[in-house]
């Protein structure tokens, strides 16, 4: 269990052990300490704000899209598009899952539309869902203050397939050439 769990039961039994302590010797000073541990659970709470998680089947405001090149060449890219305001970029955290693109589906040109491209260095796996990939905000929102543009104003995300595949591959090789080493 990681640190932040023990110290969220740590405060919880705390707790309880104050309110049960005041209630079986009736003391006032234990039930003024078992008010006071609610405040201590605070800093243990997990941040849920902190991720946000794309689901293009629940509502319709973002989709999706692989859009493969018709030429044979090596320039796939996995597109999400959205509503601009859709995505809080104070959030640290966008992840969406690979299952839910959707292909051969026809993107309007807009000419108002602002896209961000995201670079290799910007994604990386979920711990535990499987095939769910996450973006750093962090580091768009840093990318685009040299841009004509604002956050508010993005409506697209662009991402080369190669780069996913890759990570995807990269995370499946590590376990094995861990276990060679402690081998060794």
């Amino acid at each position: 269990m990681k640190p932040k769990y023990w110290g969220l039961l740590a405060t919880s039994l705390l707790f309880l052990i104050f309110i049960v302590l005041s209630m079986k010797l009736e003391s006032t000073t234990y039930l003024y300490i078992a008010s006071v541990c609610p405040i201590l659970v605070v800093p243990f709470l997990p941040d849920i704000r902190s991720n946000q998680y794309i689901k293009p089947k629940v509502n319709g405001a973002v989709r999706l899209i692989s859009m493969e090149n018709k030429d044979g060449g090596d320039t796939e890219f996995l597109v999400i598009l959205f509503e601009p305001g859709y995505i809080k970029w104070n959030g640290g955290k966008l992840f969406f899952n690979l299952a839910d693109n959707m292909k051969d589906v026809y993107v309007k040109p807009d000419p108002f539309a602002a896209t961000l491209t995201v670079l290799k260095y910007d994604l990386f796996k979920h711990r535990r869902k499987k095939n769910w990939i996450g973006i750093s905000l962090a580091q768009l929102e840093q990318r685009t203050e040299q841009l004509s543009y604002t956050t508010n104003e993005v409506n697209r995300l662009l991402i080369r397939t190669s780069d996913i595949q890759e990570l995807l591959q990269a995370n499946f090789k590590q376990p094995a050439s861990v276990g060679q080493q402690v081998g060794a």
